[in-house]
């Protein structure tokens, strides 16, 4: 503004005088007329170069302090929140208290007035983090490359690559599609007590399975070493340390078994597929929005311590 302001200045000089002197001088409607009008001309293209400096300057400095800055993997977001004593590391112990801590600040409070929607958006936070805390020992396991009881920050940057195989194109959906099919012996696209019991105990299907998710997720050296996990993540639908009989693996398969009919169909596995991804990708922002703050003051311990869019159809 400095740099435009001077020739501007010098150049009012030499025009104005030369007018102010004529105005004096001359008496004639004409000549001042005439003079006025070369002194517009000459006048005018200076304010609007000096005008447009300043609306391009405003613009710029207004899309820097508004443009957001962009957010942290969530694997790294993670570490950092989870990370209480901060000694590079996270412990099993650490992730349950983060987990109890956020259950706690779903639960409604007793006695509140409103309407009920709140809470039940919160009871299905809730389910979500019932369902991650009874999955969260498995999970560390899983992740636990080196099986020294605790993870590293490349080790939860396998976090970061599963919320990218959410997103369409990441490779989620096909794998959920060919688990399916596996699963399937008869091909009627529809899973049976029977199928989901015989999978667990089939080492063929446990292999292909294996060897899915293997292709996908490498967080092992071969396939043959995630056939632990998914073995007991086929089992898990019989619910949590449950004998996996006929009846516990028709009991966990309600939730999922919309129509009552003792089968769980590619639909309803779709539906709470997109259901649990929507709501893992909205947690998801949140984490990598607050999570950095929350870090700061040692992570969400109550005792003081330290766009995407998401669609699938099967």
């Amino acid at each position: 503004l400095l740099l435009a302001w001077h020739p501007l200045h010098h150049c009012w000089h030499l025009i104005w005088h030369p007018v102010r002197l004529n105005w004096l001088s001359l008496k004639r409607t004409e000549n001042i007329m005439s003079i006025t009008r070369c002194a517009s001309s000459s006048i005018l293209p200076l304010l609007l170069a000096v005008a447009a400096i300043i609306i391009s300057s405003s613009s710029v400095h207004s899309q820097q302090f508004q443009q957001p800055p962009p957010s942290q993997p969530l694997g790294d977001v993670l570490f950092q929140l989870l990370d209480k004593d901060k000694n590079q590391k996270v412990t099993l112990d650490e992730v349950n208290s983060q987990l109890n801590m956020l259950e706690m600040m779903f639960n409604p409070v007793e006695g509140a007035g409103g309407d009920d929607s709140g809470n039940d958006e919160a009871n299905e936070y809730k389910q979500l983090l019932s369902g991650v805390k009874s999955a969260a020992p498995t999970l560390f396991n899983l992740l636990d490359v080196n099986n020294n009881q605790s993870l590293s920050k490349s080790e939860l940057a396998h976090v970061t690559k599963f919320e990218k195989a959410l997103k369409k194109g990441g490779g989620m959906r096909e794998l959920l599609r060919d688990v399916f099919s596996i699963l399937d012996e008869n091909a009627d696209e529809l899973l049976s007590v029977e199928e989901i019991m015989d999978g667990s105990a089939n080492d063929q299907v446990i292999t292909k399975l294996s060897t899915r998710v293997h292709e996908l997720f490498p967080l092992r050296s071969d396939a043959d070493e995630l056939k632990d996990f998914v073995t007991s993540t086929i089992e898990s639908i019989a619910g949590d340390g449950a004998v996996v009989d006929k009846e516990s693996v028709a009991k966990g398969m309600k939730w999922v078994d919309d129509d009552g009919d003792g089968h769980i169909s590619k639909k309803e596995v779709a539906k709470y597929y997109n259901l649990a991804g929507k709501k893992f990708m909205e947690i998801s922002k949140t984490i990598k929005q607050l999570g950095p703050m929350l870090a700061m003051f040692g992570g969400m311990d109550m005792n003081g311590g330290g766009g995407d869019g998401f669609k699938m159809d099967l």
